[in-house]
């Protein structure tokens, strides 16, 4: 008899790896009978869990929007303290429905980090420095992160570089910001996109196939 010690499951026949999650079987002694995997119930499940950080979202707003009204907005802190529960929000929510995708986990929690930073810069008196540090040097960590996670993972380049591509678009807007005076130390900027240019030059002189097969499973084409 054979038993899985991940899925304890008693297994008959001699095989070679667990049907259900592809580990190591281990030899016992004597015939036991087949056994389902005993599966835990979760004191709390998502759905609920859910329902409970909407309701203290929602709560937390309303309080803060009435301090706000009944002190005409006196406290500058509050707006950028409901923004940042708005995006802790966000984030719980996005987490819990992409956890089986990481990458694209990181990668709109980067997307509600910048647009954060944005508005606390502006609403602080618009300093600038969201524009010419924040965004180029967090743009260029979510490409490590992304390239990093997906060799962990094990990912073909198809599989993930579609959202490399995401990257590069929002890189490139940075040129409008230049261009309008809203970044007033541009070589960050700059920089971010003179490495994601390379990037990519790279990708389509020794990968292109592989962004054409992402492209045509996105498509359907």
């Amino acid at each position: 008899m054979q038993i899985c010690p991940k899925c304890k499951v008693n297994i008959r026949g001699n095989k070679s790896c667990c049907p259900l999650c592809q580990g190591k079987l281990k030899n016992v002694e004597g015939e036991a009978s087949p056994s389902f995997p005993t599966i835990r119930r979760k004191k709390i499940s998502n759905i609920t869990f859910l329902k409970v950080c909407t309701f203290l979202f929602v709560a937390s707003e309303i309080v803060f929007a009435t301090i706000n009204i009944m002190t005409e907005n006196k406290f500058s802190f509050i707006s950028p303290v409901m923004l940042g529960i708005l995006a802790g929000w966000i984030t719980i929510i996005t987490t819990m429905y992409l956890r089986n995708n990481l990458i694209k986990v990181i990668t709109w929690e980067v997307i509600v980090a910048i647009v954060v930073d944005i508005y606390v810069d502006i609403h602080t008196g618009f300093h600038g420095w969201s524009f010419a540090w924040m965004i180029p040097l967090t743009l260029i960590g979510l490409a490590i992160a992304t390239i990093i996670t997906a060799l962990v993972l094990k990912l073909r380049l198809d599989e993930y570089i579609l959202y490399l591509v995401l990257d590069l678009v929002m890189v490139l807007l940075q040129i409008l910001f230049i261009k309008n005076g809203m970044n007033k130390v541009p070589w960050p900027a700059v920089t971010s996109v003179m490495i994601y240019l390379i990037l990519f030059a790279g990708v389509i002189i020794f990968r292109f196939g592989d962004l054409k097969n992402a492209s045509e499973k996105m498509f359907n084409m």
